[in-house]
């Protein structure tokens, strides 16, 4: 059975997503628009080391690019990781997306991650492939904290410490999604906690420059997913996400990450990880490419989704860093209580709400993101669904209140035969 808490909202004053006031360099066209033709770039910077799966010693490294001619002394941040289902590609694979952002203002970036060097035959574990994750993430903080020491030090990059994004594409999208989502105060399981004590606990071992935060503003997931969209809590950082609804190689909901078309993890991707920014207020955008069986393919030549998904993205971080209208949020500590049982179910799925305050609307998805069932203005603090005619799987339970000031609650369940 489980039971789970929704929280009214009140008398926390919240400016557009998280930041109270504008950067000082916000001027319209910087930052969505190309203003800067030339760019400088400094290859092959050493911000960590570490050790690969397989013992080998590596040095980590980052490619900056930085707009050339730029009077601003302190810039937004985008820190790119490359896609290769974690045992393929190199820094340079993002170098398109880097020059795009830094020509519109920002200092962009792409690292060097570890990736596994182990045995394909038989393919890694999905334990192995956790431990890659935790390893790649370890790295990325390593980089964040080294562009916060340049920053404190000697100054050559000119970032703003208060806006890094990261972000990535496919295995790099699910690189930076974990690296903002997942924390301690998540549930995870035994394979989780195994692969961070083993690479040195929640701020890694890729650095030892540990007086540097790794906190980011914002996440920029091309095609990546989360072993667990639960993962997104109330306190979280926006979301950007783009994705193709029939990916056959990183799941847009829940499912299989593939590599060689052989499924290797579960994961949810971008569409669950959308559903449960949105319930807790989370500021974030999805861009759904309809139809598609391919794999970040809106980055591929011809795309007609390539524009939208660039220029949405730089409004995405354009609303963090240059915010237009401020927002009024209530929050308030009450809580209220709810239960969905039994789960597993093969006949009802009974859902109890203590203290009803207010009508409610139940819509339930299937495990690609399609709706199943919905039902509005529900009066009942008690309220059954017969799941009979349900395919056995998982779905998505979401909850929404006519109480705006209630966030919704979303619930995984399983039908079985």
């Amino acid at each position: 059975m489980q039971k789970f808490t929704f929280s009214l909202l009140f008398s926390v004053f919240f400016f557009c997503t998280i930041n109270a006031q504008q950067h000082y360099s916000c001027d319209g066209s910087r930052y969505t628009s190309e203003v800067f033709p030339l760019l400088d770039t400094f290859v092959d910077v050493l911000y960590g080391n570490n050790t690969t799966f397989n013992g080998a010693n590596q040095d980590l490294k980052m490619d900056i690019f930085v707009p050339e001619g730029d009077t601003v002394q302190n810039r937004p941040v985008v820190m790119l990781a490359f896609g290769g289902s974690f045992i393929g590609g190199q820094k340079e694979d993002v170098y398109s997306q880097c020059i795009y952002y830094a020509k519109r203002g920002y200092v962009a970036i792409t690292i060097d991650y570890r990736l596994y060097d182990g045995a394909l035959f038989p393919l890694p574990s999905p334990a192995v492939l956790t431990d890659e994750v935790v390893k790649a993430v370890s790295d990325m903080k390593a980089a964040i904290r080294y562009m916060r020491e340049d920053a404190a030090t000697s100054n050559l990059y000119k970032i703003d410490t208060n806006f890094i994004f990261v972000g990535g594409i496919s295995a790099g999208g699910i690189l930076a999604s974990h690296l903002a989502y997942l924390d301690s105060t998540d549930t995870y399981d035994a394979s989780v906690t195994t692969a961070i004590a083993n690479n040195g606990g929640w701020k890694g071992n890729s650095s030892s420059n540990y007086q540097y935060s790794s906190e980011v503003q914002g996440v920029l997931n091309f095609s990546g997913a989360l072993k667990e969209a639960d993962y997104i809590d109330a306190n979280d950082p926006p979301l950007f996400s783009a994705h193709d609804d029939a990916d056959g190689t990183v799941p847009y909901a829940a499912g299989s990450a593939t590599i060689f078309t052989i499924p290797v993890i579960a994961l949810e991707g971008s569409s669950l990880m959308h559903t449960r920014a949105s319930s807790f207020g989370i500021y974030n955008r999805l861009i759904t490419i309809p139809g598609s069986t391919g794999h970040v393919s809106y980055f591929s030549g011809g795309s007609t989704f390539t524009d939208s998904v660039y220029t949405t993205s730089c409004v995405f971080m354009n609303e963090i860093i240059c915010p237009t209208q401020t927002a009024v949020f209530n929050q308030k500590k009450e809580e209220l209580h709810a239960v969905l049982y039994p789960n597993p179910t093969n006949d009802v799925l009974n859902i109890n709400i203590d203290n009803l305050p207010s009508s409610y609307h139940i819509a339930v998805f299937d495990n690609m993101g399609r709706l199943v069932f919905s039902q509005d203005e529900i009066n009942e603090s008690a309220y059954s669904i017969k799941v009979n005619d349900f395919s056995a799987g998982i779905y998505f339970v979401n909850i929404r209140f006519e109480d705006s000031e209630l966030a919704p609650l979303i619930s995984k369940v399983i039908f079985s035969e």
